[in-house]
């Protein structure tokens, strides 16, 4: 573990962060600190400001009770009783909701082949539904199914994913596309995580770190099944490559627009082959500012041809505890998220 460390750091420029962040984001890279000096082979994917979403203990019998509709009106008064369990409750429902979105889309085998706690780094949350599976991990499986279904990457193809976080969903898409070539684009603190995931996951693959990307100048001299980390101040770097894919999921909708202007309106996207976005309709809603600007479904808008669109149904009903106009209560989030896909295949 601490030599994987000890290689990312020689060979990045370091975990401080200038430049005009957000607030959450701003709050994540602040916590990273601590959170790399404390690193160890159980915790690097779960840490402060940042986990899978997993429940951590056994759901009762007495608490599934409270799942069926039938029942909630008698158990009403008692679930008052137990609120602090209620948003465990939200969870593991809306967990069972993924599982059977997943089933519908004939992904079965994705849940079946791919339990997380048999992975790096995972934590001993409890099966759902007889999968061992997270919040996070039932996202990562759709979206490789929507890659593999849309046929959106071919066998040898270039992907770059802005916003990688600990490296989990390309660990599965890779599994399925042993050859494909990935960018991962991020902080410095979460390629270290994402290298220590994916170095554990595929020991023999060829990991190219921050300091040797600028030594590549074609797609042509990476070398098949290569996994490229690359710092987000050398994002405009990658423009001498052609991507099969550009993905971003969930993180555009957090930034400043000028940051998400600066990767929306580069040639990287418009020359990529196929763009999938999974954002929020709309940032910050006037009720309810959850993040600095006000990004919306508009802000996404391009001349290229739109291959899919649609509600994005990962944990779309899940419930959770939030103060608003300082009253707390269970609500659903203030925005949901749409899912879209641009196709350009002249691209």
């Amino acid at each position: 573990m601490r030599k994987l460390v000890d290689e990312f750091v020689a060979s990045s420029s370091g975990f401080k962060v200038e430049g005009n962040l957000d607030k959450k984001h701003t709050e994540i890279v602040g916590a990273a600190e601590k959170n790399i000096k404390n690193l160890n082979s159980k915790n690097f994917r779960n840490w402060e400001k940042q986990n899978d979403v997993g429940l951590s203990y056994y759901i009762t019998y007495l608490e599934k009770l409270f799942l069926d509709e039938k029942r909630v009106f008698f158990f009403s008064r008692i679930i008052k009783l137990i609120r602090k369990r209620l948003a465990h409750i939200f969870l593991y429902s809306s967990m069972l909701d993924d599982i059977s979105i997943l089933e519908s889309l004939n992904a079965k085998d994705l849940l079946l082949e791919n339990p997380q706690n048999k992975t790096p780094g995972s934590a001993d949350f409890i099966k759902v539904s007889g999968y061992s599976v997270s919040f996070r991990w039932l996202r990562y499986l759709y979206i490789t199914n929507q890659i593999r279904a849309k046929k959106l990457i071919s066998k040898d193809g270039l992907w770059l994913d802005i916003g990688s976080y600990y490296g989990g969903l390309q660990g599965i898409v890779k599994k399925y596309n042993p050859e494909i070539k990935i960018f991962l684009l991020d902080f410095n603190h979460q390629l270290l995580r994402s290298y220590i995931y994916l170095k554990n996951l595929y020991p023999n693959a060829n990991h190219i770190l921050p300091s040797k990307v600028k030594e590549y100048k074609n797609s042509k001299q990476l070398p098949s099944g290569s996994i490229v980390y690359v710092e987000i101040n050398d994002f405009k770097t990658l423009s001498k490559f052609n991507f099969d894919l550009v993905t971003n999921f969930v993180s555009f909708g957090e930034m400043k627009k000028k940051t998400f202007n600066e990767y929306f309106k580069s040639k990287i996207f418009e020359h990529s082959k196929n763009i999938y976005l999974i954002n929020r309709f709309c940032s910050s809603p006037f009720f309810e500012k959850t993040y600095d600007d006000q990004i919306n479904i508009f802000d996404y808008k391009t001349d290229k041809n739109i291959s899919y669109f649609d509600i994005f149904p990962m944990g779309h009903y899940n419930i959770l505890r939030r103060k608003i106009y300082n009253r707390e209560f269970f609500r659903n989030i203030s925005s949901p998220y749409f899912e879209l896909i641009y196709s350009f295949k002249d691209g």
